[in-house]
C-alpha cells in the first residue's frame, strides 16, 4: 500500500512544471512522502504534547548549546530523554533523499513543534545578551536560512542559460496538438517529434524558444510550438573561506550567490559580509555586499550562479562600534571608503533623541593610545572634514542623547485642573497661566501658594502669594523654571473620616484606610476609634510623611530635574493627589542640598491650632501671617489675643531660647507690630482657646417622653438631660436602664488586647517548653485571635432611681458619646446554666431564689451549686448568701437572670470508678510484692 499511495503521490507531484516524468523516480516521490510526514509527526496538537520521532541532528546540536535548564524544560515539554540525545541522528539521513538540491543543507529547527520550541528558547539565550553589542547581520543566517532558497513556483528569466540537465515541455498545436517532455542531453541537445537533434546548451531561454519555433515552422509546416521550462537541473558551486559550512552544494541552476552564503550557514565571527567574491574559471567576476542587502534592499550585485562557481567568503578586515542614540546599535564592517556620516546610516541613522552636535569618536592615535574626538554633524564648516574623517579597525562611535532639561519652560502643579508645563516668554506672568477659577480646582486653597525659583548658582527662592488674588488682578512675575504650585483646603483625611462617626465599624474602617497616592494600606494604632477623629487624622498625615520621607519615588522635585519629558508630565499630574506636607518635603529637600555653608535652611514651624501644623519654607521677609497661610489657617478653637515664637539664637559657644509674644488677632486687624518676622528655626504655636470644648452629644432611648440626641455642655449630669428630655415614661423600668460610654468601651478594647498580648508570651513560653508538649496550642492561639478582635460594650451599672431623685446629690456627669437606654418594664426572671430547664418565668412576689431554680427542674449533676449567682437588672452581679442550713431565701426582681455555672472539677461515674479500680489494682500488686519479701 505503501508503493501504490507513493506512485500515486509521485504522478501528482509530476504534474508540476518544474519536474520531469522521465527523470523523477518513484523514490524520489517517496522519500518526499516520508519527508512530509515525518515532518507532520513532528506537530504537536498542544504545548505540553510529546513528539513522535527522533529530533535530527542539527536540532540535537543545537539543543545542546542551550543552558541545562532550559534543556531540562524542553525535554520535559516534549516527553525526550536527554541520555539518549547521544545515540539519535546517526542514520536518519542515510533514509530520505530531498527532492530538492537546497533542502539537505537545510537547519530543520524550525519546521516543526519541536524545532519552533528549541528556536525559542535559544532567542532566549540571545536576549540575555542584549546589553552587549553583537556585530551585525550574523544573526539573520540563524533564523532566515530558508527564506533565500529559490521557490518551485519561481519565474525563469528569459536570460536564463539552459544546459545539461533542464527539462523542456514542448506543446505542438495547429494540424496536429501534441506535448513532450525533453531533457537536454550531456552534448546539450534534445530530440522531439521526427526531426533531427537540436543543439540549445548555452543558449538563453529566449534564444531556445526562439529556435525551436523557427525549427517548428520550417520543418512541420502548419505547426506552431509553445515552449516552457518542466525542470531545472542542478548546479556545483563551491562555498570556501570564512564561513559556518564550507565545501561542495548541489543547487538549483536559479540560486545567487546570497542563497548559497545561506545555505551555508553563513559566514563565521571572523567572515566578511561586505567582501564576498564570485569566481569562475579563475577569474573574479563580482563582489557582493550583503549590507547593500540588509539595509538597502540592492541585489544587483548578487550574480546568478553556474556550474563550477566559487564563492568566497574573506576575512573580516575592520570592525568599530556604533552605539548610543542610533536606531541599530551593533558592531558595523567598515570599508576604507566609511566615514562618520556613511557608518551612522548603517546603523539606521540617528533617533529623534540624538544630539548630533556631539558625536564622539574614540580612536587610536600614532602611539596606538586612545584619543577622543567630538564631531559636530551640524556644522556646515566643518561638514566636509567630517565627512572625510575615515573610520579605522577599533573605533568607537557614540551618539549622545539631548539634554531632558528645559531650558524655557515654567511647571505648575498641586491643586489644579491641569498640572502641567508651560512655555516660557520674557514677560511672563502668573495671571497668563491661571486666568480664571477654572483652571482650579474647587478645593484649592485660595489664600496660599508658592513660586519656588532656582537662580544660575543654585540659590533656592520661595515667594507666596494668594491665588484670589491672581484672579482679581495681582501680578506675580515669573522667571525661567519656576514651579507655581497650588495647595488643597483639604486634605485626603478630611474626606475619609465623613460620617464614621454614625458607623458601627469606624475603628476597622479607619484601620483599613489606604493612601491614595500609593495604594498601600496605611497602618494606625490600635486605639483609634469614632472618638478620637482627630488623633486619626494626625496618625494618617503622619504615616504619608514618613511614605514620602522614606520613598524617593514621591519626590517630584526629584523626576522635575532628572527625568525626561514623560517622566515630568507624570510628576505633575501626580502632584494633584497629594497633600500638603507631601508637596513641601521635597522642596524642603531642595533647599537643604542647596543651602550655601554658614547659612541655615529658611524653614518655620508652626504648632497648635492650625489646620495643616508642621514644617514649612519661607520667603526672605516671612511674617506670622504668611506661616499661619501656609498651615492652612487657624482652627475655630484658636486662641488669637496670645501666640508665641520660640526662637533659637545661635553664637560661637552656646544657644539660647527666647520666647515672643503676639497677639494674632490684631495681626490680622492690620497691626504690622503683632505681625513678627519669622526667622529660620522659629517655632510659632497658635494656643487653644481657655475652656474650650467640641460640641458633645449624649443619646436617650427607650422610655423617655422625648427620645434623641441632646447636645450638652461640660460638666452637666444626667439628670439635667433626663429632665430635658420629659423624664421617664409610665412604662419605664428604672432598675434595667442601660448606660454605655466610649472611653470605658476603649478601655474595655485595650484590657482585651492586653490579655492577649500576655497569653501570647505565655503560649510562646509554654510551646518550648518540654513540660508542656501536650498544650493544645491552635486551640489557645484561637482564644488569643478572639481576643485581639473583640468589641468592648462599654456599659457602666448606675442607679437610675437615685439619678432622677432631686432629694439626693447622687448624678452621672457626662461625655461626648454617652447613650442610655431605658427599656420597658418586664416581669420575667430568667434562669440559664446548668438547670434541667433553662427558662423564663413570670415574676412572683411570694418566690425567693431557690423557689425559681426548683421550678427550673433543679440543678444538673455538673451543676457548681455553691457558685451561683444573680445578675440584676441594671447590670449588677448578687451572690446569694446560703445559711448553714442549706436554705436560701435570697429576694429575686424582675427582670433578673439567675446564673447556674458549670463544676469546673466535675469527674463523670464512670471515670471515678475507672481511676479508683486503677489505683486498687496498683495497690494490691504492690502489697502483693511485700508480702513475698
Amino acid at each position: 500500500m505503501y508503493k501504490a499511495f507513493s506512485k500515486g503521490f509521485a504522478s501528482l507531484f509530476c504534474s508540476k512544471r518544474f519536474c520531469s516524468k522521465r527523470t523523477l523516480k518513484t523514490t524520489t516521490a517517496a522519500a518526499l512522502l516520508t519527508t512530509m510526514l515525518s515532518s507532520a509527526a513532528f506537530i504537536s496538537p498542544s504545548a505540553t504534547a510529546q513528539i513522535t520521532t527522533t529530533p535530527s541532528a542539527a536540532q540535537i546540536e543545537q539543543f545542546k548549546k542551550l543552558p541545562k535548564s532550559q534543556q531540562e524544560a524542553l525535554a520535559k515539554q516534549f516527553g525526550i530523554d536527554i541520555n539518549s540525545f547521544g545515540n539519535l541522528g546517526g542514520n536518519q539521513n542515510n533514509q530520505q533523499t530531498q527532492p530538492a538540491p537546497e533542502q539537505q543543507y537545510v537547519n530543520d529547527t524550525g519546521s516543526d513543534a519541536f524545532g519552533a520550541a528549541l528556536l525559542k528558547e535559544s532567542k532566549k539565550v540571545d536576549k540575555n545578551n542584549l546589553n552587549e553589542l553583537k556585530p551585525f547581520g550574523y544573526d539573520m543566517f540563524k533564523d532566515m536560512q530558508t527564506s533565500f532558497i529559490p521557490g518551485e513556483s519561481t519565474a525563469v528569466p528569459a536570460d536564463y542559460i539552459v544546459g545539461p540537465g533542464d527539462s523542456l515541455e514542448i506543446a505542438l498545436y495547429g494540424k496536429e496538438s501534441s506535448t513532450e517532455q525533453v531533457t537536454i542531453d550531456n552534448e546539450g541537445k534534445i530530440t522531439f517529434a521526427e526531426l533531427q537533434p537540436l543543439t540549445v546548451a548555452g543558449l538563453t531561454y529566449q534564444e531556445v524558444k526562439q529556435r525551436i519555433a523557427d525549427v517548428i515552422e520550417v520543418s512541420m509546416i502548419g505547426i506552431k510550438s509553445s515552449v516552457s521550462i518542466a525542470g531545472l537541473r542542478s548546479i556545483q558551486v563551491y562555498v570556501v573561506g570564512d564561513v559556518q559550512k564550507p565545501g561542495a552544494y548541489q543547487l538549483s541552476s536559479l540560486s545567487t550567490m546570497t542563497n548559497a552564503i545561506f545555505i551555508s550557514g553563513g559566514p563565521t565571527e571572523v567572515g566578511s559580509l561586505r567582501d564576498i567574491q564570485l569566481k569562475r574559471a579563475g577569474k573574479h567576476v563580482s563582489t557582493l555586499d550583503l549590507y547593500k542587502l540588509f539595509t538597502q534592499g540592492d541585489v544587483t550585485s548578487d550574480q546568478r550562479l553556474q556550474q563550477g562557481d566559487v564563492v568566497f567568503v574573506n576575512s573580516v578586515q575592520s570592525q568599530v562600534k556604533i552605539y548610543g542614540e542610533v536606531r541599530r546599535p551593533a558592531i558595523y564592517e567598515v570599508k576604507s571608503s566609511d566615514d562618520i556620516r556613511s557608518a551612522i546610516k548603517l546603523a539606521g541613522g540617528l533617533t529623534s533623541l540624538a544630539y548630533p552636535k556631539n558625536v564622539l569618536v574614540t580612536t587610536l592615535d600614532e602611539n596606538y593610545q586612545r584619543a577622543v574626538k567630538r564631531i559636530d554633524l551640524t556644522d556646515k564648516r566643518k561638514q566636509q572634514a567630517n565627512n572625510r574623517h575615515a573610520l579605522k579597525a577599533g573605533d568607537v562611535v557614540r551618539v549622545l542623547p539631548i539634554s531632558q532639561q528645559f531650558s524655557k519652560v515654567v511647571h505648575v502643579g498641586g491643586a489644579v485642573s491641569r498640572p502641567s508645563s508651560h512655555g516660557f516668554y520674557e514677560g511672563m506672568s502668573l495671571s497668563d497661566l491661571i486666568s480664571s477659577a477654572d483652571d482650579l480646582t474647587q478645593s484649592t486653597d485660595m489664600s496660599y501658594a508658592l513660586v519656588v525659583s532656582e537662580d544660575e548658582t543654585g540659590s533656592i527662592s520661595i515667594q507666596h502669594f494668594a491665588p484670589k488674588a491672581v484672579l482679581s488682578g495681582s501680578q506675580i512675575d515669573l522667571n525661567a523654571n519656576d514651579l507655581v504650585l497650588f495647595f488643597n483646603r483639604y486634605d485626603e483625611a478630611e474626606f475619609l473620616v465623613n460620617n464614621l462617626n454614625s458607623d458601627k465599624n469606624t475603628q476597622a474602617k479607619l484601620r483599613e484606610v489606604k493612601n491614595l497616592s500609593t495604594n498601600e494600606k496605611i497602618n494606625l494604632a490600635n486605639e483609634t476609634s469614632s472618638q478620637s477623629i482627630d488623633a486619626f487624622k494626625k496618625q494618617w498625615l503622619a504615616k504619608r510623611k514618613e511614605v514620602i520621607t522614606e520613598n524617593e519615588g514621591f519626590n517630584y522635585i526629584y523626576e522635575l530635574k532628572t527625568g525626561d519629558f514623560q517622566a515630568q508630565q507624570e510628576a505633575l499630574l501626580k502632584t494633584k493627589t497629594l497633600t500638603r506636607q507631601e508637596l513641601v518635603l521635597p522642596i524642603i529637600k531642595l533647599i537643604e542640598a542647596n543651602v550655601l555653608p554658614g547659612q541655615y535652611v529658611p524653614t518655620a514651624e508652626i504648632n497648635g491650632q492650625v489646620n495643616f501644623p508642621g514644617v514649612y519654607p519661607i520667603s526672605k521677609n516671612a511674617t506670622v501671617l504668611e506661616l499661619v497661610a501656609a498651615a492652612g489657617g487657624v482652627q475655630e478653637s484658636a486662641n488669637l489675643e496670645i501666640g508665641e515664637i520660640s526662637r533659637t539664637q545661635f553664637n560661637s559657644t552656646d544657644s539660647e531660647k527666647t520666647h515672643i509674644r503676639f497677639s494674632l488677632k490684631n495681626a490680622l486687624n492690620g497691626d504690622n507690630s503683632q505681625n513678627l518676622q519669622v526667622t529660620p528655626k522659629d517655632v510659632v504655636n497658635v494656643f487653644q482657646q481657655a475652656n474650650w470644648q467640641k460640641e458633645s452629644k449624649i443619646t436617650l432611648t427607650g422610655e423617655v417622653v422625648f427620645p434623641g440626641t441632646y447636645t450638652i455642655r461640660e460638666g452637666e449630669g444626667l439628670a439635667d438631660v433626663i429632665k430635658r428630655a420629659g423624664g421617664l415614661t409610665k412604662f419605664a423600668s428604672p432598675d434595667a436602664a442601660f448606660f454605655t460610654r466610649e472611653s470605658l468601651k476603649e478601655l474595655e478594647q485595650k484590657q482585651a488586647r492586653d490579655l492577649a498580648r500576655n497569653l501570647s508570651k505565655e503560649l510562646a513560653f509554654k510551646s518550648i517548653s518540654s513540660s508542656y508538649a501536650n498544650i493544645a496550642v491552635g486551640e489557645v492561639q484561637t482564644l488569643v485571635d478572639q481576643l485581639t478582635t473583640v468589641e468592648g460594650v462599654g456599659r457602666l451599672v448606675i442607679d437610675l432611681d437615685k439619678v432622677i431623685d432631686t432629694s439626693n446629690q447622687y448624678d452621672i456627669q457626662l461625655e461626648n458619646g454617652d447613650s442610655l437606654m431605658v427599656p420597658t418594664y418586664r416581669r420575667e426572671v430568667n434562669v440559664i446554666g446548668e438547670v434541667q430547664v433553662a427558662t423564663s418565668h413570670i415574676y412572683n412576689d411570694n418566690w425567693k431564689l431557690d423557689d425559681y431554680l426548683r421550678s427550673s427542674g433543679g440543678f444538673r449533676q455538673q451543676a457548681d451549686g455553691d457558685r451561683v449567682y444573680i445578675i440584676r437588672a441594671n447590670g449588677l452581679v448578687d451572690i446569694p448568701d446560703y445559711s448553714w442550713l442549706g436554705g436560701n431565701d435570697t429576694v429575686v426582681h424582675p427582670g433578673d437572670t439567675v446564673v447556674v455555672p458549670l463544676d469546673a472539677n466535675y469527674t463523670d461515674k464512670l471515670t471515678l470508678w475507672e481511676k479508683s479500680t486503677s489505683i486498687f489494682y496498683q495497690l494490691t500488686v504492690g502489697l502483693a510484692a511485700l508480702g513475698r519479701l
